[in-house]
């Protein structure tokens, strides 16, 4: 009972540890995340003249926390196992022998390169599942957003449709993950469980089987061989103990294989995030364009970019303004405004007025070559 104090304090302070770690790592990422996001802009652009990510906002809270999580179980499901298996893999080879230990070394890395080959891409798997899931939650949230809209036109259909063709895709791709699940578990199971055991029954029947001294020993004595029995039986017991705690520590890494695949999914995931912050900055977008842009006239214009000057004056000088999407509302535009002078523009919806203060702004790129 004295043993138990320390024993439920040292675990319970294991968890506490591994939360406060996995808050540090969220905290330290979403400040960067939050960095990035709210600077130059970056937080209009992706949403409006980029196509890459749909839903910043699930990337940046639930991707974030859910790799930070499981970043920080990675000390608890490998530190220890790890340590484990080489102090009882090192008491096993002072018992049966380095030929032995050898011997299922190579059984153990011969079963855990089959069990690597036929492992599917979980963590490809887990990185679609959460697209999906941003997906989802994207069209409810410009449901909410639209709501107004939808109403009045009746378009409540139609957003039905949408929201049960997301959903489908989601649970689709969701019991393709489980059906996986199934082949992938039995394969595990088969392994750590079944044939690793019965390679350390084998192990463990060396002393037993292979140790001659006990049959010379019986020439001289019944004593001496009850003896040596008693003693064969005894290592056999332990080393059958340490080959089962050998083998939970490292059947604790192999399952944790399947938990590393799924933080690479994660880490796709905010890595792609990051990257995208990254190309916005540079001014590299990727816009699906509007099928006029594939025209060789605006494809040209499309090709060169402008360039920004700082000055006093407001000045456009052959500027085309060009939507997000690609469409060429007006191929050139030339004028000058300086301090004290007026300007009033007029022209029908569409025409391109308030697109020219969105690149007067910065909010979009300014095409056009020098």
């Amino acid at each position: 009972m004295t043993v138990a104090i320390p024993a439920t304090y040292t675990n319970s302070m294991l968890t506490f540890m591994q939360s406060k770690l996995s808050i540090q790592f969220r905290t330290r990422l979403t400040n960067y995340i939050h960095d990035q996001y709210l600077s130059d802009m970056t937080f209009y652009a992706i949403g409006n003249l980029d196509d890459r990510i749909k839903n910043a906002d699930q990337c940046i809270t639930v991707d974030t926390q859910r790799f930070c999580a499981s970043l920080s179980e990675l000390y608890s499901n490998l530190a220890k196992p790890v340590l484990d298996v080489f102090i009882y893999n090192w008491q096993l080879s002072r018992n049966v022998g380095g030929e032995g230990l050898f011997g299922i070394s190579f059984m153990v890395q011969l079963s855990s390169w089959v069990l690597r080959k036929w492992t599917p891409p979980f963590g490809k798997m887990v990185a679609e599942e959460q697209k999906l899931e941003g997906e989802f939650r994207f069209t409810h949230s410009r449901l909410i957003e639209n709501a107004e809209e939808i109403a009045l036109y009746g378009g409540h259909t139609i957003e039905r449709t949408i929201l049960d063709f997301n959903y489908q895709a989601l649970i689709s791709h969701i019991n393709r993950v489980f059906r996986a699940r199934i082949a992938h578990g039995m394969l595990e199971d088969f392994i750590i469980k079944y044939f690793w055991g019965a390679c350390g029954l084998v192990l463990c029947a060396v002393p037993v089987f292979f140790d001659v001294r006990g049959e010379k020993a019986g020439a001289r004595g019944g004593d001496v061989v009850n003896v040596d029995v008693g003693a064969r039986t005894e290592g056999f017991v332990t080393n059958r103990r340490l080959l089962l705690s050998s083998s939970d520590a490292f059947g604790r890494i192999m399952y944790s294989y399947k938990e590393l695949t799924e933080l690479a999914g994660y880490t796709a995931r905010v890595s792609e995030l990051l990257d995208v912050f990254d190309d916005v900055k540079a001014g590299r977008f990727d816009k699906r364009l509007v099928s006029s842009a594939s025209t060789e006239e605006n494809a040209r214009v499309l090709a060169g970019r402008g360039e920004i000057v700082e000055s006093q004056n407001i000045e456009f000088q052959n500027v085309p303004i060009v939507s997000p999407n690609g469409d060429v509302l007006l191929k050139s535009l030339s004028f000058y405004v300086k301090a004290g002078m007026h300007l009033l523009i007029v022209g029908p919806n569409g025409c391109g007025k308030s697109s020219l203060f969105r690149i007067l702004g910065g909010l979009w790129p300014v095409y056009g070559t020098f």
